[in-house]
């Protein structure tokens, strides 16, 4: 294989999330793309925010680089991704035939101890709302609650606000749909993450609790904690000069969180405190499942 096809594979995803491509995008796709995209964010389009504007343009370049090196390398080892699967096919037939037990075994598994493809499908069609919900979100820097009342960050806000309350509603009726104790399992971990993730965005300034010792440690608990929603729901939102591991992100504002507990007792009993706890911990409890069981909510 190629070694640049090699080394743009760790970013293409991201790359193409940018873009909102598909997998399987061609030259004139990207092209298409990037003009959009450049129209958007290039610094004459956005001549009050010049460095939010060159920011978004390095990426986005960044990510067009990396995309067309993509294309290169997939043109230059001459792949031909249907006659790969045709002989994948073929192998797998001739397994069949050898082996048929294992694949019986292999079914009766999925089918009575896998997760209900169903209520996968319908998981999926959910967490789009959620996405889109957090798209305008942090695309509007609505997690700076001092500006959510500015302009058109108000109508963004409120906008966001009944995404959010939508998809939760839709996702509370998915019950329906768990047929054994890992569907309701996971279903349990969907619900209370997207739960947790609504109360929050709906937490106003002022409710945040306020004191000399405690606003230092607050702010930085709250930025990992943002940093961690980003990555995991828009993760192309995150500059990649600045992209760090999830884990290395959140054990910090876990960290923070313990600190917090133990620094300020009176925190175990203020509401707010509690959001923002149990928004961490099924944060980091979704996103152990997803590992455990090679499945995306979002």
């Amino acid at each position: 294989m190629n070694i640049q096809y090699t080394k743009v594979m760790p970013d293409i995803h991201r790359s193409i999330m940018i873009f909102k491509l598909k997998d399987e995008f061609s030259k004139e796709d990207l092209q298409k793309s990037y003009k959009l995209l450049v129209k958007k964010y290039h610094p004459d389009s956005n001549p009050k925010n010049q460095d939010w504007s060159h920011k978004k343009m390095t990426e986005i370049n960044l990510a067009y680089e990396t995309c067309c090196n993509f294309l290169n390398a997939k043109k230059d080892n001459k792949i031909d991704f249907k006659e790969e699967s045709v002989k994948n096919q073929e192998k797998e037939n001739v397994f069949k035939q050898k082996n048929p037990n294992h694949f019986e075994k292999q079914n009766f598994n999925r089918n009575n101890q896998g997760f209900n493809p169903i209520l996968y499908k319908n998981i999926k069609r959910t967490s789009l709302k959620v996405v889109h919900a957090s798209e305008i979100f942090f695309e509007y820097g609505l997690e700076n609650r001092k500006i959510r009342y500015e302009g058109v960050r108000r109508f963004r806000y409120r906008e966001s606000l009944r995404s959010y309350e939508d998809s939760f509603s839709d996702i509370l009726e998915l019950e329906q749909f768990c047929q054994n104790d890992l569907d309701q399992f996971l279903l349990n971990l969907y619900i209370r993450f997207t739960g947790n993730l609504t109360q929050y965005i709906h937490l106003k300034d002022a409710m945040i609790p306020r004191h000399p010792l405690l606003n230092r440690h607050w702010q930085s608990m709250e930025d990992h904690l943002i940093y961690s929603l980003k990555d995991y729901l828009v993760p192309y939102q995150i500059s990649s000069f600045k992209k760090i591991h999830w884990k290395t992100g959140f054990t910090y504002c876990w960290n923070q969180l313990k600190y917090l507990r133990q620094r300020f007792p009176r925190l175990e009993n203020d509401d707010v405190f509690l959001i923002f706890h149990n928004l961490a911990d099924s944060y980091s409890k979704i996103r152990k499942a997803e590992e455990d069981c090679g499945i995306s909510f979002f």
